[in-house]
């Protein structure tokens, strides 16, 4: 009969063969768990991509964000072996956009082309979906950065910023800025400048710059910030330059003072980034990372943008995740220095 004592004694021979028999069997599957989940990721972007690839636009077809996502998209689709297809998806200053892609599988097949707004959104209106950028999407890598113009049209009296200023405050409320958005950087772009300026303002809020050029050029709106590539052509129908938003003067308008030459410190850029969503295999986005630095290293591709103020960063995805970081501190920081809220 077996001591039920000296079954259960912890330095009884039988339970320290059980134990060495337990030790062994751990040390034969421990590696085999290790090498299933090296494989997985592995499987993962080696099955990538399963067909063509989405990505969302947050602005209607026609504008700035539009124009350069559908560049990179023509060119990334043949690196990856598929097709992009191009799915714009506007409103909710580009929350319905950033929360598809949220909601999405992380799988890399559906993709965000995000802007400012992505670190804004954040900061602004953090209980609206799709919530923290930085916890629901994950960076694939920069893209592009460009300024924005302060255009006035037809119905603006003025040629400079300072005459801006001046009849802002004659006829207080009257100056009129379109905007692609709410809570977006032109609007956040025109609040400083009035906050800066000491002037007041009313936003009238559009879908996408497209539709803005229309009105600002036929003289029913006073002016915008538009992206370089939505205002040369409004300048070219007979807006007028007044500023760029950057610390410096844009290549592309060298004549064209930066905002910063006479509200100092001034400094809000247009910028892009691909993004997927968060808990996507990081062998998926290093893929996709790739295929973007190669598409927009395409020598015609820079040069036909450099016309337009565009400039194409790249780089690995920590990249965007820093400049995401720096984005929502400088915009927290304005938002509680000049008490800024947005509707």
């Amino acid at each position: 009969m077996v001591d039920p004592m000296r079954e259960h004694n912890p330095g009884s021979p039988s339970v320290s063969r059980r134990r060495a028999a337990c030790l062994m069997g751990l040390a034969m599957v421990l590696p085999l768990l290790a090498e299933t989940a090296e494989v997985r990721p592995a499987q993962a972007a080696a099955g990538f991509p399963q067909g063509p690839v989405t990505l969302l636009v947050p602005f209607p077809p026609g504008g700035g964000v539009d124009i350069i996502a559908r560049a990179v998209a023509e060119r990334m689709g043949p690196i990856l072996g598929t097709t992009i297809v191009v799915d714009n998806k506007p409103g909710g200053s580009t929350s319905v956009a950033a929360a598809q892609v949220a909601r999405s599988a992380p799988d890399g097949q559906t993709l965000l082309i995000g802007t400012p707004a992505s670190s804004i959104n954040p900061v602004f209106q953090p209980h609206l979906p799709p919530g923290d950028t930085r916890t629901v999407l994950a960076p694939v890598g920069r893209v592009a950065t460009l300024p924005y113009v302060l255009v006035a049209g037809p119905a603006l009296p003025v040629e400079d910023v300072g005459e801006l200023v001046a009849w802002a405050k004659r006829h207080p409320a009257a100056l009129n800025l379109a905007n692609s958005g709410a809570v977006t950087a032109p609007r956040l772009a025109g609040d400083l400048l009035a906050h800066q300026a000491g002037i007041s303002l009313t936003h009238v809020p559009y879908k996408g710059g497209a539709a803005a050029a229309l009105d600002i050029t036929g003289g029913r709106v006073h002016a915008s910030f538009a992206q370089t590539l939505e205002a040369l052509p409004m300048l070219r129908s007979g807006a007028r330059a007044l500023a760029v938003s950057g610390l410096h003067r844009s290549p592309v308008l060298p004549d064209v003072p930066a905002l910063a030459e006479v509200l100092p410190g001034f400094d809000v850029t247009s910028w892009n980034g691909l993004f997927a969503p968060a808990g996507t295999p990081a062998p998926v986005i290093a893929r996709l990372n790739a295929a973007l630095n190669e598409a927009i290293a395409d020598p015609a591709l820079r040069a036909r943008f450099a016309a337009e103020g565009v400039e194409f960063v790249g780089g690995a995805p920590e990249a965007l995740g820093a400049h995401l970081d720096a984005e929502i501190g400088k915009w927290t920081r304005l938002r509680d220095g000049a008490n800024l809220q947005l509707d």
